[in-house]
């Protein structure tokens, strides 16, 4: 439980203090909640929290085991994301070290949680069914499923944000290969 709300005010700082505030993206369906953040102004919590509800019933009937941990994962970092909101534009650095602070944050929230087996995100959960049957890399799915969230927001957000929206999803990526590699697994 500790992992999960760490990883969880780890989410919502970066998602609130460093990327909303420059309209950037981040990928899973957090990305998309902050597309449907941007486009009608639904808070970026409930937006990601209901994009997840289709996978989290996906899991539920055929990855039980990943669904229990998964939906608590899911529920906290939608509350810290919530409770965070309120940092949203008051912490101001340049948009260059928001990207790299940002997506690190959120890298780092997400592989703490993933290193126990645990997704925030419902992406996440695909990467990790998909990451134990092929035996990849889990932080290399996700940096696929991400970049393929990122060119879909690309006319929303523009190219400028978009080109600092990859550092984003770079750093967070960075963040969960470290946290899940073999390595720091054995730890």
């Amino acid at each position: 439980m500790v992992s999960i709300c760490c990883g969880s005010l780890l989410i919502g700082l970066g998602l609130n203090g460093f990327i909303a505030p420059y309209h950037l993206l981040d990928g899973g369906l957090i990305g998309f909640g902050l597309i449907v953040y941007y486009v009608f102004g639904t808070p970026i919590g409930l937006s990601i929290f209901f994009l997840n509800v289709p996978v989290y019933l996906y899991a539920f009937f055929r990855h039980r085991q990943n669904f229990f941990y998964g939906s608590i994962g899911l529920f906290v970092s939608f509350f810290m994301t919530e409770w965070l909101s309120i940092l949203e534009g008051t912490l101001e650095l340049p948009l260059l070290f928001s990207s790299l602070l940002g997506g690190a944050l959120v890298g780092m929230g997400i592989g703490l949680m993933l290193r126990y087996g645990i997704s925030s995100d419902g992406l996440d959960l695909i990467a990790i069914i998909v990451s134990k049957k092929w035996k990849i890399n889990i932080g290399i799915t996700i940096f696929i499923l991400d970049s393929t969230i990122m060119i879909v927001g690309l006319h929303i957000i523009g190219f400028t944000a978009f080109c600092y929206s990859m550092l984003v999803i770079t750093m967070s990526s960075i963040m969960i290969m470290l946290f899940t590699s073999p390595r720091w697994l054995s730890s």
